[in-house]
């Protein structure tokens, strides 16, 4: 089972998700001279350890999350490494974790790019092959593909872009949300739980199932 979790206002889920980080970790965050890059930096390790803990029954201090060589993160849990994928943007981030080969998410606001047409026309023999320019959510979903597929293979977004995008049909899970576009890419078909996380009134985390496949 693949797991993804997502969350909007991400200075309001700073303070809930706090609790799942290590010391280690908010010392890390410290590190970032941007106060945004340091809650996106808290809030994504926050909600992969939430999410890890949440779905495996595990205590905090069983799930580890470190960093590869590339700076993305590794995710061990109980001592068994799984992989993971975290993204985020001004005021949203997304996670994933499960048992595969390689795994990739990404998140975009779906508005018009200056260079929206150039871009669909440069890889029309790739990615945004059949895409028309003016069509947000098709571009959109191409886009975070190709951003969650070079994630998992530790790949160059402008490479990814241009391999046949017949290869990689009907192997992204999507999620519109807030004029934004949710994507997560698995190496390996299988089957998901998409999880939206948002706050209560009193500060504590509230979870809502988005959708399960199998």
């Amino acid at each position: 089972m693949l797991y993804i979790a997502h969350g909007f206002a991400i200075e309001q889920l700073a303070e809930p998700l706090a609790q799942w980080l290590t010391s280690a970790e908010r010392t890390q965050a410290q590190k970032y001279n941007s106060q945004a890059r340091q809650v996106q930096y808290q809030v994504g390790r926050g909600l992969l350890r939430w999410l890890a803990c949440h779905v495996n029954d595990v205590s905090p201090n069983e799930v580890v999350i470190s960093r590869q060589t590339n700076g993305a993160p590794l995710l061990t849990i109980a001592n068994v490494e799984i992989a993971c994928s975290i993204s985020h943007k001004t005021d949203a981030v997304m996670v994933a974790c499960g048992p595969v080969d390689a795994l990739g998410v990404d998140i975009e606001l779906m508005r018009p790019r200056k260079r929206q047409a150039e871009l669909v026309n440069e890889f029309s023999d790739g990615f945004m092959q059949h895409v028309k320019a003016e069509d947000l959510k098709t571009f959109y979903q191409r886009w975070t593909l190709a951003e969650s597929v070079t994630k998992a293979q530790q790949g160059k977004l402008l490479a990814t872009l241009r391999e046949p995008f017949s290869s990689y049909r009907g192997s992204g899970l999507y999620h519109t949300e807030q004029q934004h576009m949710l994507c997560c890419y698995s190496a390996s078909q299988t089957s998901a739980q998409w999880w939206r996380v948002t706050t209560t009134a009193t500060q504590t985390l509230a979870v809502d199932l988005v959708f399960e496949t199998n």
